[in-house]
C-alpha cells in the first residue's frame, strides 16, 4: 500500500513560481547522493537550467489572432477537473486541460467564437467568447457531474484514426488521467492498468510488472504491445517494457488507450493480446511551469518539473520535463545457506506452506554476505529513477503537426524476474528520438529506442555480469482518406525496423552476437458504413523479418449499433508473436 505524506505542485506561465521552486528541487535532484550518473545527471541539469527560460513572458500574439484561457472547475465541489477537451468550435484549435484544471488556447482567430468543454461523467458546456487580435481573453467554467456517457467517448486506437467507442472495432477501455495523475509519486504505470476490464497485471519488484489481456500470465510478458505517441516502448535483448525507464510523470500521460485484444492488423507483432497506447500532451497544450514533490512509503522521494513555452506568435511551441525518483524495494536478498530466505520472506504474508528455494550466489547492492550462515547483511542501495526529455512542436498554418523529440532515462538496482531467475540492473540508461509530421490525410514517423548497461546486469543466481546494448530503428507512414463522401475510409501504411543488439558474449551465443534484424511491414484496412446502423471493417497485415517466416495477419469486424449508446460487435482477429534474440540465442549461466 502507498500513501503520500506531502505533496507541492506549482504552475505558473511567468517566472515567479519557478524562481520559487529552484530551492525546493535542488536537494532532491541535484544533492541527493548517488553514482555515476553522468550522463543523465548532466541532461537533468541542462534541462533545469534551459527551464529557467520561464522567467521571459510568452510572445505576443499575431495581429489576427489572440489567446485564451480559463479554470474548469466541479459545480457541485469548486475543484479543478483534469483531462476537460477544450475545443474552438468551427477550428482545428484545442487543448486539455491539466492537473490543475486549467488551460490555454493559442493562435485562436480573431472574432466571435464557442468554446465547447467535454469530459466523461460531466455534461458539456459551451462559452461565448470575442477573441481581440493580440489579447488573451478568460473563460472559466464550472461543469456538472451526469451519468456516465460512454457513447460520446472518442478513440483513435482500434482503426488508428477518430471514432466513437460503440462504434470501434474493437473492445477500448479509456484511462482518465486523474487515475493515472494518483500514482505520480510511485511513477508505477502498470498499476493504472489494474482496473481495465480483462487485464491481469503482477507485479514482482518495484518496478517489474507483467500485463498481459485475456490470457495466462508470464514472465516477461509481451503479449501486449505498449506505445507511447507511436514508440514502441519494449526493449530488442526480450521485447518486453522495463517501466521503471518510462520517461514520463504520471500526471503528464494524457489520455491512455487499452485495446482488449488482437491488434496486429494494424499494429504488427506483439499486438498479440491487446495494445496500450499512452498519447502525451502536446506543447501548446500545457503552457506554463508545474513541480511535483511528493514522499511516502519505503522511503520514497519523487519530483517531477514540467515547463512549456510558445513562440513566434504561437506557431513554435516547446516542452521541457525532468524528474527524479528514489526509494527502498520490498525485494529481499536471497543467499542463506539453507535456502530459506524464500520462507522467511513469504511466510508471514502467505496461508499455504512456503517451501524453500535454492539459494542466491549474490545479495543486493550494498549488501555483504554473513560467511557463516549466508544471510545478507547490511543496506540495500536504493532504487532510482531519473528522466529528461525536450520537445518542440511546430503547429503550421494548414494544420498540420510537426514534432521532434528526444530525451534519455535511467534506472538503478531495479531487480526483475526473468527465464535465467532474478537479475539485478545496476544501471539501464534509455536514450530515444523521434519526429513526426501528422495532418488529417496522412502521418509521418520515425523513432530510435535504445538501452545500454554500462553498469552491467547481474545474475543474482550465478553471479553472472550481463551487457546489453541495443537499439531499435524504425520509420512508418500511414494514409487515410475517404470513400463515397464520408460513408467510408482507407487506411494504408507501411513500416520498416532494425534492431541492433550486442551483449559482447555475456548473454547470446558467440556466434549469434553484436546482430541486425529487420522487419519490413504493410498494412491496410477498410471501414465502410452500409447504413446508418451497420459498420463493417476488413483489414490485414503483411510482416516480413529475417527471425520469422511472413506473416500474414487479417481482421474482420462487424458493427451494430441500435441506439447511439448500444453496440453489437462481432471480430475476427489473427496475430503473432515473434521470438526474440535472447528466446533463440540465449547462452547464459544458470547458477
Amino acid at each position: 500500500m502507498w500513501f503520500c505524506l506531502c505533496g507541492v505542485a506549482l504552475r505558473s506561465t511567468i517566472g515567479p513560481f519557478f524562481t520559487t521552486g529552484i530551492p525546493i528541487a535542488s536537494p532532491l535532484l541535484l544533492r541527493t547522493p548517488q553514482r555515476r550518473t553522468g550522463p543523465v545527471r548532466a541532461c537533468l541539469l541542462i534541462l533545469l537550467a534551459a527551464s529557467a527560460f520561464a522567467l521571459e513572458p510568452a510572445s505576443a500574439q499575431s495581429t489576427t489572432s489572440g489567446r485564451v484561457e480559463g479554470l474548469v472547475t466541479r459545480r457541485d465541489s469548486g475543484l479543478p477537473i483534469a483531462g476537460v477537451a477544450v475545443r474552438i468550435s468551427g477550428t482545428g484549435v484545442g487543448s486539455s486541460t491539466g492537473a490543475d484544471g486549467r488551460y490555454s488556447l493559442a493562435l485562436v482567430p480573431a472574432g466571435p467564437h464557442t468554446i465547447e468543454f467535454r469530459w466523461i461523467g460531466y455534461a458539456p458546456e459551451t462559452r461565448p467568447v470575442v477573441i481581440r487580435a493580440g489579447a488573451t481573453e478568460n473563460a472559466d467554467v464550472t461543469l456538472s457531474p451526469v451519468a456516465l456517457q460512454l457513447a460520446d467517448m472518442i478513440v483513435e486506437a482500434a482503426s488508428k484514426a477518430p471514432e466513437r467507442i460503440v462504434e470501434a472495432p474493437a473492445a477500448i477501455t479509456v484511462i482518465p488521467a486523474y487515475q493515472a495523475a494518483a500514482l505520480t509519486p510511485t511513477n508505477q504505470a502498470p498499476a493504472v492498468l489494474r482496473n481495465v476490464p480483462g487485464f491481469d497485471v503482477v507485479q514482482n519488484g518495484m518496478h517489474d510488472f507483467n500485463i498481459n489481456a485475456r490470457g495466462f500470465n508470464s514472465s516477461l510478458n509481451r503479449r501486449v504491445l505498449v506505445l507511447q505517441d507511436g514508440r514502441d516502448l519494449s526493449y530488442v535483448l526480450v521485447g518486453s517494457q522495463e517501466w521503471g525507464a518510462l520517461s514520463v510523470a504520471l500526471d503528464e500521460m494524457g489520455k491512455v488507450e487499452v485495446v482488449r485484444g488482437p491488434g496486429s492488423a494494424l499494429y504488427g507483432a506483439n499486438a498479440f493480446n491487446g495494445v496500450v497506447n499512452i498519447s502525451t500532451p502536446r506543447a501548446r497544450d500545457v503552457l506554463g511551469t508545474k513541480f511535483n514533490l511528493s514522499v511516502g512509503e519505503l522511503n520514497t522521494i519523487r519530483s517531477d518539473m514540467r515547463h512549456a513555452r510558445s513562440f513566434a506568435d504561437g506557431r513554435f511551441a516547446y516542452k521541457i520535463t525532468a524528474g527524479y525518483g528514489t526509494s527502498d524495494t520490498f525485494s529481499r536478498s536471497r543467499t542463506r545457506f539453507d535456502s530459506t530466505d524464500i520462507v522467511r520472506e513469504y511466510t508471514p504474508a502467505s496461508d499455504s506452506v512456503v517451501r524453500k528455494a535454492r539459494a542466491e550466489t549474490i545479495p543486493l547492492k550494498g549488501q555483504t554476505v554473513d560467511p557463516v550462515t549466508g544471510a545478507a547483511t547490511g543496506d540495500r542501495d536504493p532504487v532510482r529513477t531519473m528522466y529528461g526529455v525536450g520537445r518542440l512542436d511546430y503547429y503550421a498554418p494548414t494544420g498540420a503537426l510537426g514534432t521532434a523529440e528526444a530525451g534519455i532515462s535511467q534506472v538503478e538496482n531495479d531487480i526483475f524476474v526473468t527465464t535465467v531467475g532474478r537479475v539485478q540492473i545496476l544501471r539501464s540508461q534509455r536514450p530515444y528520438a523521434r519526429a513526426s509530421w501528422a495532418t488529417d490525410r496522412y502521418y509521418l514517423m520515425g523513432y530510435y529506442s535504445g538501452r545500454r548497461t554500462p553498469d552491467k546486469q547481474v545474475s543474482l543466481s550465478s553471479g553472472a555480469p550481463l551487457l546489453e546494448h541495443s537499439g531499435a530503428y524504425h520509420v512508418e507512414g500511414q494514409f487515410n482518406r475517404p470513400v463515397k463522401g464520408e460513408r467510408g475510409r482507407v487506411i494504408l501504411g507501411a513500416s520498416a525496423r532494425a534492431m541492433q543488439l550486442n551483449t559482447k558474449e555475456t548473454l547470446l551465443e558467440a556466434d549469434e552476437d553484436d546482430r541486425v534484424d529487420n522487419v519490413l511491414s504493410a498494412f491496410g484496412q477498410l471501414e465502410y458504413d452500409l447504413s446508418s446502423k451497420w459498420k463493417t471493417v476488413a483489414g490485414s497485415r503483411l510482416d516480413k523479418g529475417n527471425l520469422y517466416t511472413t506473416q500474414v495477419s487479417p481482421k474482420i469486424a462487424v458493427v451494430f449499433t441500435p441506439s447511439r449508446s448500444q453496440a453489437l460487435r462481432a471480430t475476427i482477429n489473427q496475430a503473432f508473436q515473434p521470438p526474440t534474440g535472447a528466446e533463440l540465442f540465449l547462452r547464459v549461466p544458470a547458477g
